[in-house]
């Protein structure tokens, strides 16, 4: 019975994982697609088949404890806020200039660039 769902937490191998996409697999079970949530596996991505796993627990949303900012101004919340709005990718019909981004310009970078757009 499949009781997950896109957007859920859910803890496998003693790890927290955010799943973001349930495909069914060739042994009758799902292929979990998962970002990871914890310190240990936060920022990679992984693929769990749940045929092979022994428990996959799914965290009730319900039973998350909500932890106030105590930080001046909300700071920590704002930094957290902006840590994710920066990691995602626009996806709208919009031209998103990348020179704005987290690198540091060298002109030769922008030769090929000039160059299709000739």
């Amino acid at each position: 019975m499949l009781n997950f769902a896109p957007g859920s937490r859910a803890v496998i191998r003693d790890e927290e994982w955010l799943i973001r996409r349930i495909d069914p697999s060739a042994d009758g079970g799902w292929l979990l697609t998962c970002d990871g949530i914890s310190d240990l596996v936060r920022g990679q991505s992984a693929l769990f088949l749940t045929a092979l796993e022994d428990t996959i627990e799914v965290l009730d949303p319900a039973k998350t404890a909500l932890v106030p900012d105590a930080s001046p101004t909300y700071n920590a919340a704002i930094l957290y806020l902006e840590s994710l709005r920066r990691r995602s990718v626009a996806n709208d019909e919009n031209i998103h200039l990348g020179h704005r981004g987290v690198m540091n310009l060298v002109p030769y970078q922008l030769d090929p660039a000039l160059q299709a757009l000739k």
